[in-house]
């Protein structure tokens, strides 16, 4: 599986960022080859579940470039 360069990450978004500023960057690896070394990124519900209608993403204030984290 996929290995995050950290354990935890956080960011501080400043209250006059402006809409699409970019607030963090994640970084995985993963030990495959190939396009089993593919990692795609992406947002799951905000209480950390996972939980919720498709991927959780929708009622996020955030996005996630899913090729870039």
């Amino acid at each position: 599986p996929p290995i995050f360069s950290q354990t935890l990450y956080q960011a501080r978004v400043p209250e006059d960022a402006p809409v699409g500023a970019s607030v963090l960057q994640v970084t995985a690896a993963d030990a495959d080859e190939g396009t089993n070394a593919d990692i795609r990124y992406r947002l799951e519900g905000g209480d950390g579940s996972g939980s919720g209608a498709g991927d959780g993403a929708s009622s996020l204030p955030f996005e996630v470039d899913p090729e870039s984290g």
